[in-house]
């Protein structure tokens, strides 16, 4: 636990210089739109994917479908809503923002989650907070390097 403080340290040290030219307020609002982003992105890709993997299947193939495909549709949906939520308000407040690193971000978050949740052997209970460190991967990602508009 140490050693993740650590790193989050470090990792919020070193991206705050590159964040210099941003107002602070943009990366809250950031945050706030990619966490709405990821639940949405969540929902709808959970949805559409247990619809889609289990169609033309019926009985316990069908649910063992319909389960597979909430898991990573939730997870999918999140990576997705999450980048395009932050991308999304950065751009109305006039954040010039780096893409890649927010997808990238958002990956890592929804991953970290996905781990968190296997190691504790509980992954149905940090389903939740997902989309929560998705937002906030994408957040970080996209404000390394942002600058404002002109």
């Amino acid at each position: 636990m140490v050693k993740i403080a650590v790193v989050v340290l470090a990792a919020a040290v070193a991206g705050f210089p590159a964040m210099a030219e941003v107002p602070r307020h943009t990366v809250a609002l950031e945050f706030v739109g990619g966490a709405v982003g990821g639940y949405a992105g969540g929902a709808l890709g959970a949805l559409a994917l247990s619809w889609a993997l289990s169609r033309g299947y019926t009985g316990w193939e069908s649910l063992v479908r319909v389960i597979l495909g909430a898991y990573l549709g939730f997870f999918g949906g999140s990576i997705a809503g999450a980048s395009l939520g932050v991308i999304g308000v950065g751009t109305l407040l006039g954040v010039e923002g780096n893409v890649g690193l927010t997808v990238l971000g958002a990956a890592v978050g929804t991953g970290l989650s996905f781990g968190i949740g296997f190691t504790l052997q509980v992954p149905e209970a940090v389903l939740p907070f997902g989309p929560l460190l998705s937002a906030a991967g994408a957040t970080a990602g996209f404000n390394v390097g942002a600058r404002a508009r002109r």
